[in-house]
């Protein structure tokens, strides 16, 4: 009877995983996106309307092979002008059902690569959730920086994610609560330099 339990259940999530896109899925990428990964063979992306309406769409990204060891993301690149010197918080609704590898991000583009990455993961389900990753783009942007960063949502494994509501928006960063702000010791000049030690207490 065990046994049979644990194939009942691979079964029901193996059904989940992989139920057609046909009538409930209007597929293709939203306009404005940028596909990256190996959409047909491997994965489908649409608007889910079962799950939402022409007003309130929702996005679903679903695996169609298992195993899959290839990921599926969309991207897009933002002018960072209005966010100099801010936080960005990026914020939507998001549900996973046996997606085991999945994130959401921000990423800050230098000349040739990622300078700061800030990231997470959708938890697997949980139903859906309000998920929000925020990070500081500097004021004055250095020569080793490009002036824009990157927002993104993948898949990599078998299993759904789905979007909704997401917010893009730039924030003023907060002061410093003085209560918990400890100010270093001042700068003293001509104090010999070493290399690190005892940086464990023994001696």
């Amino acid at each position: 009877m065990r046994h049979w339990k644990i194939v009942a259940a691979a079964l029901a999530v193996a059904l989940a995983v992989n139920v057609s896109f046909a009538g409930a899925i209007k597929p293709g990428v939203p306009a404005g996106w940028q596909l990256w990964g190996p959409e047909g063979d491997q994965y489908e992306i649409g608007i889910d309307t079962a799950e939402g309406s022409a007003d309130h769409p929702v996005l679903l990204i679903a695996s169609k092979t298992q195993p899959t060891d290839e990921a599926l993301a969309i991207t897009q690149d933002i002018d960072a002008t209005e966010w100099q010197g801010k936080l960005i918080e990026f914020k939507m609704m998001v549900r996973a059902v046996a997606a085991e590898k999945n994130k959401i991000w921000i990423r800050h583009m230098g000349m040739s690569r990622y300078l700061q990455v800030t990231d997470k993961t959708i938890p697997d389900g949980k139903g859906w959730q309000e998920m929000t990753l925020t990070s500081y783009f500097p004021g004055k942007v250095e020569s080793h920086y490009d002036n824009h960063f990157e927002i993104g949502i993948g898949l990599g494994s078998p299993g759904k994610i789905w979007i909704k509501d997401i917010k893009l928006s730039a924030k003023p960063v907060p002061p410093p609560d003085p209560k918990k702000t400890l100010d270093m010791p001042s700068f003293r000049s001509g104090i010999p330099a070493y290399g690190p030690r005892n940086l464990s207490f023994t001696e």
